[in-house]
């Protein structure tokens, strides 16, 4: 079995759904029926962990020393240094609960900003990511990319 990107497999959920929703309905509303299982499957909880797993796929196609990693990562980057990917990913994961409680406390009165917690979330997943794919060797690399170690040398 060979593997295909998510973007296509995605695409092919959506097909599946559609073909399926329509082979359970009547003929009568198999239309609506077709069209209610296509927004399903567009904007379910499956839709939505998919589409963050295609942000972040494409943040990873960009590279490490991309400019939109280290507006976005950088600040994080410079408390992981010195750290390596188990640890980094054990500080990452803790963060990202601390931000979740602190953005459910803000939002119940009103003031919650998403953006720092996807910020997490996201460093959450790239450093999985990397321990999943068995990155350690890289690691230093790339956080020292993220903070904008190599560019800072390279203007010297």
């Amino acid at each position: 079995m060979t593997h295909r990107p998510r973007a296509e497999r995605d695409a092919e959920r959506l097909r599946a759904a559609t073909v399926n929703r329509a082979a359970k309905t009547a003929a009568g509303n198999a239309a609506m029926d077709r069209a209610l299982a296509q927004i399903e499957a567009a904007f379910g909880e499956a839709a939505a962990a998919n589409d963050f797993k295609l942000r972040v796929e494409r943040l990873c196609r960009l590279g490490p020393h991309h400019p939109t990693l280290r507006a976005r990562f950088g600040a994080r980057a410079q408390m992981l240094a010195g750290c390596n990917l188990a640890i980094a990913t054990a500080k990452a994961e803790r963060w990202w609960r601390e931000e979740r409680r602190a953005f459910q406390i803000a939002s119940a009165l009103g003031y919650g900003s998403r953006l720092s917690l996807e910020v997490l979330r996201e460093l959450r997943l790239l450093l999985r990511l990397m321990r999943f794919k068995r990155l350690n060797a890289e690691f230093d690399t790339i956080i020292s990319a993220w903070r904008g170690d190599l560019v800072a040398e390279a203007a010297e």
